[in-house]
């Protein structure tokens, strides 16, 4: 019998599914272009920018921690 992925690695799925839902997170805020200030402070936005950068950060780490 072959091993599953989640089997060799038990955090594989979990990954699997954080990588998915930050990048529908990321594709969301960027459907919302300029609205996502609306309403907003300067610092809240910095923040959310700051969020982002790191949400992608975090996905390119991810990358290459899995090649």
């Amino acid at each position: 019998m072959g091993a599953c992925a989640s089997d060799v690695d038990p955090l594989s799925d979990e990954l699997k599914n954080w990588a998915e839902q930050t990048q529908h997170l990321l594709q969301r805020i960027s459907a919302r272009g300029d609205a996502v200030a609306h309403g907003r402070s300067p610092q809240q936005v910095m923040a959310l920018g700051s969020c982002r950068t790191h949400m992608l950060l975090g996905l390119q780490a991810l990358k290459a921690a899995q090649s």
